[in-house]
Order: structure tokens, then sequence, then C-alpha cells
């Protein structure tokens, strides 16, 4: 049954971190399409079309391998254990509480008790 958990749990997060990839590449492509045509341009006109492709060129490599180790990052997450289930005691959790709190009040009224009849 664990292994059956522990895989599900690791499918789950496998997909989600491939649809988080897919959402944000698609915008990433949108808006950097925009953005190297702008700076093309700027390059173009400081220096020659030579400079601009490599500076584009080797802009686009680096943050490609951030985006990869990024994703990377996500899908690799340790492994949680599956909840274990409660323990039987037939009774209820607040029955449990009081029954704690009145154990701790006997308890300091003992010690109380004790105290007073030592200084006497």
């Amino acid at each position: 049954m664990m292994i059956l958990y522990t895989l599900g749990d690791a499918v789950r997060r496998k997909a989600r971190a491939t649809v988080w990839s897919i959402i944000a590449g698609i915008f990433l492509l949108v808006g950097l399409g925009f953005l190297t045509s702008a700076f093309w341009m700027v390059l173009s006109e400081l220096r020659d079309p030579l400079f601009a492709a490599q500076v584009l060129g080797g802009g686009f490599f680096g943050i490609g391998l951030i985006f990869l180790g990024i994703s990377w990052l996500v899908g690799r997450r340790l492994y949680r254990l599956p909840p274990t289930p409660a323990a039987k005691t037939g009774t209820e959790p607040i029955v449990q509480m009081i029954e704690g709190f009145l154990l701790g009040l006997n308890a300091g009224r003992s010690t109380r008790g004790t105290r007073r009849s030592d200084r006497h």
C-alpha cells in the first residue's frame, strides 16, 4: 500500500511541475519575442548585427540553463510518508482533553496540599 501511495505522490508531483513549466514557457516565449526584437534593434544601433546575435544567443542559452535547473529542482522533492491512521481508543478527543485537564488539576491540588502540611 505504501508503494502505491509513494508512486501516486511522485506522479502528482511530476505532473504539477510539468504543467507549471508549460504555462511559464508559453508566457516566456511571447514576452521573449518582443524583448528580443527590441534588444536586437538597440544592439544593432550600438555595434554591428554580429555582436547583437552573439549577445542574444549567449543570454538565451544562460536563461535556458537556469530554467532547466529550476524544473529539475521542482520535480525532485523528498518523499512524504503516508498519513498514519489514528489509534482507536473508543473515546472522543474532547473527552481525552477534559480527562487530561482534570488529572493535571488533581495533581496540582495534591502537591499544594503536601506543601502546606510540611510547613506546619
